[in-house]
């Protein structure tokens, strides 16, 4: 998986056969934040595996995840917001490791 960035956003796609999954953050350092706002961007193709995804049901797995990389590196990195791709794959476990990749890579420009 190759991290990019675009627009102060670390973008990171994971696609594995029929399942795709694409999360954008913007990562900051020692911030407390109440929220992390979501925008769910519109579908990409024609392919529907579920109703659409919702930012409330992201927003846990992906907080999930910089939290494990912030445990694991040592680190205060929080979201401000994230994008998410509304017809990829129903997998939180898939934003939890995307988020936690991000995390690395950001720590690893960082450093």
């Amino acid at each position: 998986m190759q991290v990019h960035r675009r627009d102060g956003l670390l973008v990171v796609s994971r696609i594995t056969g029929p399942t795709h999954n694409r999360l954008a953050l913007r990562l900051e350092r020692g911030a407390v934040l109440a929220d992390l706002r979501v925008k769910v961007l519109p579908s990409v193709g024609d392919c529907r595996h579920h109703d659409g995804l919702t930012a409330e049901e992201m927003v846990p797995a992906i907080l999930d995840g910089i939290a494990e990389a912030n445990r694991e590196l040592g680190t205060d990195y929080v979201a401000t917001y994230a994008e998410i791709v509304e017809n990829d794959s129903r997998q939180p476990h898939v934003y939890t490791y995307l988020a936690r990749h991000l995390v690395r890579a950001m720590h690893s420009q960082d450093a």
